[in-house]
Parts: structure tokens; sequence; C-alpha cells
């Protein structure tokens, strides 16, 4: 051995854990060279449980407030959404106080395809509290040429329009 000169064994001693160091800072420093990354999701989420975004001064009402007496103001707008199946023949028949307008009536199948026969979906009211005081809604679920037997399904609710 010459003077001045490393042993080998010394050399491989400190050669193994150098290029382990040496991998490690690279895997880092190579992972923070690009710029940040902000994925941003497909769908923006919605702040409503149900997946659509309510004005201030609008009311959702679903067959859940079955029976319910909810406060509103004047000019408010209400949502109606209840389940049906008109291809079965049983729709909703809708009838409200006059301090109550139907602004809007539609229907939403579940199945957007259009390829499941039978499937139900979702009857859509709006509804404006144009009137003061007591105000109700009342809806019955029936065929309409069945005379009606007791049986049917019934939905009510009773708005406090102030």
């Amino acid at each position: 051995m010459r003077s001045g000169e490393v042993p080998v064994t010394v050399k491989r001693y400190f050669a193994v854990p150098a290029i382990c160091i040496l991998c490690i800072a690279s895997i880092m420093v190579a992972g923070c060279t690009g710029k940040d990354q902000i994925i941003m999701p497909e769908k923006t989420p919605l702040p409503s449980p149900s997946g659509t975004a309510v004005q201030v001064g609008h009311l959702v009402i679903t067959e859940e407030q079955n029976n319910a007496t909810v406060s509103v103001n004047q000019g408010n707008t209400i949502t109606l959404k209840l389940p049906e199946n008109p291809t079965t023949g049983f729709q909703w028949n809708l009838t409200t106080t006059p301090g109550l307008t139907i602004t809007g009536d539609r229907y939403v199948p579940s199945d957007k395809t259009g390829t499941l026969v039978g499937s139900g979906g979702t009857h859509i009211w709006e509804i404006a509290a144009t009137g003061t005081g007591t105000q109700e809604v009342s809806a019955i679920y029936k065929r309409s040429w069945e005379p009606i037997t007791g049986k049917e399904t019934m939905f009510g609710i009773t708005f406090m329009v102030r």
C-alpha cells in the first residue's frame, strides 16, 4: 500500500452509504423542482346535500316534510320534489291554496339513458309564496282513472307566509 492511499475496505465501507444518500437526495430534489400542481376535481362540489345550489329565500321540500308546518316569507320560492312513476299510471295530483302560485311543473326521470322501461323519477314543482297567512299544498298519488279509495299516498304541507 502506498503512502496516502485509502485501504480498499474503507473505500467499500463509505461507497455504499454515499451512493444511497446521493440517490435519496436526487429523488428529493427532483420532486421539488417543478411548479406546484393543483388537481381540480371534474365537478365542483356544491354546498347543498342534494347536489344543487339553493338561493337565499328558496326552500326545498321533499316527502320527508310530509304533514309539516313551515314558515316562509312572502315572495320566497318553494321547490317541492316528490317521487313519481307515471309509466305505471301513478301521478301526483297537486292543489294549492290561493296564496301559493305554481310557477313551474316538470318531471325528471331517474334513468337518464331512457333505456329502463318502467323506471320512476321525480316530479318537481316551483311554487311562489304570493299571499300571506296560512297556505297549504296537498297532493294525492293515484291513477287518474281510478276512484279514490282512501288507501292512496297523500302529501300535505302547511306554510305560514309572513
